[in-house]
């Protein structure tokens, strides 16, 4: 049971360090953030750290270039969605961790081998464990 909980950990702790880099802004890589002008002009005095160049940019917010305001914009979007997949995740296995423990006893080899096993049993799951499964496949579909 430790061992199919530590996986579901990894994977999960795994999966938020991919969201986030994935959606860093580089503030040294000028030409390939679309707010690089922005924040040489705004925040050329502020340490080069992702925090202090996000409240920079929040404080000039209205005197932005409008590419990098869509850019903002979209970030923040796709930080919010990540954050949201990451409490599905937590909330799932908090949910589904006595059913995989009881139906998975084998460790996870790949990520999704989990659910896979537990949608074999899902008429077996107990109700919070098959209502957080769908609502994982809820929030999958109104992605696609």
């Amino acid at each position: 049971m430790k061992r199919i909980q530590m996986a579901c950990l990894i994977t999960v702790a795994a999966s938020l360090l991919c969201f986030g880099s994935m959606f860093e802004i580089n503030v040294f890589a000028a030409d390939q953030n679309p707010c690089s002008e922005d924040i040489a002009k705004f925040c050329k005095d502020v340490k080069p750290v992702r925090r202090a160049i996000m409240k920079c940019l929040e404080l000039h917010e209205s005197q932005l270039s409008d590419v990098c305001r869509e850019y903002e914009a979209k970030m923040e979007r796709t930080r919010v969605e990540s954050r949201e997949a990451g409490m599905h995740q937590m909330r799932f296995r908090q949910a589904c961790k006595d059913d995989m423990a009881k139906f998975c006893k084998e460790p996870a080899s790949a990520q999704g081998e989990p659910l896979k096993c537990l949608k074999a049993h899902e008429n077996e799951l107990s109700v919070p464990c098959n209502e957080s499964i769908k609502a994982m496949q809820g929030d999958k579909e109104k992605t696609n």
